[in-house]
């Protein structure tokens, strides 16, 4: 699905190394020429990729644990960036348009690269000596100051055997929602009312910088360098009015926000020896982070009341990596990869308010962890490819900070992909894989909610969720009207994190037995230029899912906490004919589970979809120019929060209910290239 929004948390490295790795064994379902997007006059490799009949992007952006095998859908020249916080979107937005020879869509199974299955975007480049883009984008809303410093500019160019990408871009983005709350007692009967103004502000300044050095001996050398600041700030004001006796009358003031501090460090060096290629990988980094939360209660006729709760972090990861990969007979792909991992998290945290002192809490959490995994794919007919991969971690946990000693843990992973063409207009996939998830250190830490009131214990024995997927997928193909993929899914969750009950009282992560996620998600892309309407187009995409996990409360099966339950998102784009005029239409909506603590409910709803709709010029003074307008269906969310005695199988004492409005937004973008 195409956005005309500016993501405002690009952090990415770009990376375009050159030549395509066994560019005969992959099985191309279709290209795309620059003839093909002229109609559209795209700036970036972005541009041009959301207007690939029936593509999705997916992964990327620095989840996954390690660096581990492949999740972006994404390469560069038949190759895999080798990048970790880069997503898909930043990766493309810094190459511009006219470096780009054409786009081809390859079944991943059929790649010597791990992991990758479904569709999969190589983006052939051929840059010039200099060249470039750059945009502006200024936003202005109801009740928000203006937007006015988001931009970017990035440049590529080739000296000798020397390719560069530089990128330096400025973000800024902000909102504010008004709305009502209401507070209600265990007979659902109101007693306080509350005006509400949210608002939400980031800054985010950013550089990348990439080096690709490919002499004339088949060896390959890259250096990924970026970095980064933020300065988040949000918060809400209140006035409140008691209607009832237990109400209260008068006023507060939170504000929170983050002061970060970033960098990524990156290297990887290809070369060939005996029957194959070896890459090694390199990369570091490295993330400060200052957490600054205050609340301020003033009650008629009542001594005010103060709390606040800071959190200063520093987190690394360093991550060594190697890859030999080689051919045996005309068709079969075997890699052998290692790497070695070491994170750790310092984290001190705070808490003070107008009845406890200040208190200090200090964790540092560290893992050291090593994996090995043998790949072999092959196709096993004309129609048929296979790709299986069998391996192993070993992982060392400690919590530096307490007494206990460190844990450890091994792990099998592995998986087995395959995919079926069936003919030029449909190709079946399925996979099944063994993987494990990144933990989030943060878990290990104490926190305070000052808004909601709310404690979270860490946890020093919480330990990595573990999965089986399985997955089926349908593909038709691009070339005619109608292009897209249907796919159904099962995960078996082991070890899943929850909320749990500390032996002194206290609440916070932990994990349980096991839980499942299951459901279907799919996309599809009409072009109606071959039904009548040259430059119309529809992209549909959504999904449905369930899941089920007992809890630890009731004991009863739930849903697991925060989990998507639906989404869709609808675009209309039309390429006026013999013009350079466009506009579009975009809708989308999502709803999430119910989020349970042991003795409350949360649950969140939207009553419109995010709606954006956009005007384009394609040549304004040779720039092209895009003017959009945001919020004008009344995007409205809403949230109600239960709070029972004692746990939630006691009686319900009481709890609140919002709403809150986001005002009509309206903004432009100008881009060209150089």
């Amino acid at each position: 699905m195409r956005h005309y929004l500016v993501s405002f948390a690009a952090i990415a490295v770009t990376i375009v190394p050159m030549g395509i790795a066994n560019a005969a064994d992959m099985i191309v379902e279709a290209s795309y020429e620059p003839t093909y997007f002229e109609q559209f006059q795209p700036v970036t490799a972005q541009d041009m990729v959301a207007f690939v009949p029936g593509f999705s992007l997916q992964g990327g952006g620095g989840g996954d644990r390690g660096f581990g095998q492949a999740s972006l859908n994404l390469l560069i020249n038949g190759r895999r960036p080798s990048s970790k916080s880069s997503d898909a979107e930043d990766i493309l937005s810094r190459i511009p348009a006219s470096s780009v020879k054409r786009i081809d869509i390859v079944d991943g199974t059929s790649l010597d690269i791990p992991g990758l299955t479904g569709q999969v975007a190589n983006i052939i480049t051929a840059a010039s000596e200099i060249s470039g883009r750059w945009h502006y984008d200024a936003r202005f809303a109801d009740g928000t100051d203006p937007q006015l410093l988001e931009g970017e500019v990035s440049i590529t160019g080739t000296r000798g055997n020397l390719e560069f990408v530089a990128g330096i871009g400025a973000g800024q983005f902000t909102f504010d929602e008004v709305g009502k709350e209401v507070f209600f007692d265990g007979d659902r009967t109101v007693f306080e009312e509350r005006q509400e103004d949210v608002f939400f502000t980031l800054e985010r300044p950013n550089a990348t910088l990439n080096l690709t050095y490919t002499p004339d001996n088949s060896h390959v050398a890259n250096v990924n360098l970026s970095t980064t600041l933020s300065n988040r700030r949000t918060g809400s004001r209140e006035t409140f009015q008691a209607v009832q006796a237990q109400g209260t009358t008068g006023a507060s003031l939170a504000d929170g926000g983050e002061d970060e501090f970033e960098y990524e460090i990156g290297g990887d060096y290809s070369f060939p020896i005996g029957k194959g290629t070896l890459k090694l990988i390199g990369l570091h980094r490295f993330e400060d982070s200052d957490f600054n939360n205050s609340f301020l209660f003033l009650p008629e006729g009542a001594d005010e009341y103060r709390s606040k709760f800071n959190r200063f972090d520093k987190e690394g990861e360093f991550i060594a990596r190697g890859e030999y990969s080689w051919k045996s007979g005309t068709s079969q792909d075997w890699q052998l990869s290692w790497e070695g991992a070491f994170n750790y998290l310092d984290s001190n945290t705070e808490f003070a308010d107008s009845f406890t002192p200040l208190t200090f809490d200090e964790v540092r959490v560290e893992e050291k962890r090593t994996e090995a995994n043998l790949t072999h794919s092959i196709p096993l007919n004309p129609k048929i490819n296979l790709q299986t991969s069998l391996g192993a971690e070993y992982s060392e946990l400690d919590v530096t900070t307490n007494t206990e000693p460190a844990r450890t843990f091994f792990r099998p992973k592995g998986f087995v992909s395959a995919s079926y063409d069936a003919n030029e207009k449909y190709t079946f996939r399925a996979k099944v894989e063994r993987d494990v998830s990144q933990l989030n250190f943060g878990t290990f830490v104490s926190s305070v909610d000052l808004t909601d009131a709310t404690a979270n214990t860490g946890n020093s024995r919480i330990v990595p969720t573990q999965f089986w997927n399985g997955e089926l997928e349908v593909e038709r193909k691009g070339g005619g009207a109608f292009s897209g993929t249907a796919s159904v899914y099962a995960r078996y969750i082991e070890d899943p994190i929850d909320r749990i009950l500390f032996s002194d009282g206290s609440e916070g992560p932990g994990n349980l037995k096991n839980a499942f996620r299951y459901g279907l998600e799919g996309n599809m892309t009409v072009v109606f230029d071959s039904l009548g309407a040259k430059g119309l187009r529809l992209e549909l995409e959504g999904g449905l899912e369930d899941s089920s996990i007992d809890d630890p409360v009731t004991g009863q099966s739930r849903k697991i906490n925060d989990t998507r339950v639906w989404n869709y998102e609808i675009g209309l784009t039309h390429d006026v004919p013999n013009s350079n005029w466009a506009w579009g239409l975009e809708l989308r909506q999502f709803k999430q589970s119910t989020f349970f603590r042991l003795d409350q409910s949360f649950e969140a709803r939207f009553r419109a979809p995010f709606n954006i709709a956009r005007v384009t010029h394609k040549d304004v003074f040779g720039m092209r120019v895009d003017v959009f307008f945001q919020n004008f269906l009344g995007y409205e969310i809403e949230r109600e929060r239960l709070i029972f005695d004692g746990d939630r199988t006691g009686d319900l004492i009481g709890g609140e209910f919002f709403s809150r409005k986001r005002g009509n937004r309206m903004g432009l973008r100008i881009s060209d290239t150089f």
